[in-house]
């Protein structure tokens, strides 16, 4: 049976995501490994000149230092940085997917839902040198199996989690029911450009919210919209929503827009 994390929407509806296993992260990785080892190509040849151990024997200004430990310092350093850079560019620019992850459907979440920002993404990668490097091999692999949520020692550092996407099973009424074509007038065209970087999870949660909200105590509800909505803007604008928002009117326009670009909410 397929392990699931449970998130609370702001209005206390649980919400079941399905957690990716230890092999569709294996398989993401192996892909993103790939990815990686073609981009490292060029580096790899500069490093060698560099190095002095290709055609370039010896450079200016290097000194006498041995060939094979300059080539061995520059490769440790500059490797692994590439490999932290491109997960960590990935995951915070792209709503907490790289390019394996987005083939096998997976994506990296906050304990909360949300996608993790590119501070979170660092701390998440940059522990994969511990994860993942020969002198530790199996130590990420052996947390993850351990872990009751699959995470590694980068997801307990960073508090996030993978997830299939789209895995959640929203209710019939959820998906009868329509929201009113609307005019745009809060989403900036930069805003709509990003709207891809909200994963379904988070969109179904502002639509969990918007079916239930003409029952809720009008200061519950928009307590609950400017907190859902800030979230949302810091997603779409970077971090700087334009100011006075209209909290409720911009999570309407996001689920609306989302279900009209992407099909669906789950």
């Amino acid at each position: 049976m397929p392990r699931t994390w449970t998130i609370l929407t702001p209005e206390n509806v649980p919400l079941e995501l399905e957690l990716a296993s230890p092999l569709e992260r294996a398989v993401a990785l192996l892909l993103d490994t790939l990815v990686t080892g073609l981009l490292a190509l060029p580096i790899a040849g500069a490093l060698t000149a560099l190095s002095g151990t290709g055609a370039i024997r010896s450079l200016p200004g290097l000194g006498q230092m041995d060939v094979w430990l300059r080539f061995s310092v520059l490769y440790a350093f500059a490797l692994p940085l590439l490999i932290v850079a491109y997960h960590t560019l990935l995951e915070g620019l792209y709503g907490g997917q790289t390019l394996g992850k987005k083939l096998l459907c997976l994506r990296v979440i906050r304990d909360d839902g949300t996608v993790p920002d590119m501070a979170a993404a660092f701390l998440r990668n940059a522990l994969r040198l511990v994860d993942y490097l020969p002198c530790t091999c199996g130590v990420g692999f052996t947390v993850m199996l351990l872990s009751a949520y699959f995470r590694r020692l980068g997801d307990y550092a960073a508090g996030t989690l993978v997830i299939r996407e789209g895995r959640t099973a929203p209710t019939p009424m959820m998906m009868e029911e329509e929201l009113p074509a609307m005019e745009l007038q809060v989403l900036t065209p930069m805003a709509i450009a990003r709207l891809g970087r909200l994963s379904r999870e988070q969109v179904l949660a502002l639509r969990y919210f918007l079916l239930r909200a003409p029952q809720l105590d009008p200061e519950k509800r928009e307590q609950f919209a400017r907190k859902l909505a800030q979230k949302v803007a810091a997603t779409l604008w970077d971090g700087n929503p334009p100011e006075n928002l209209s909290a409720e009117r911009l999570l309407e326009e996001v689920a609306w827009l989302y279900r009209q670009r992407f099909g669906s909410y789950g």
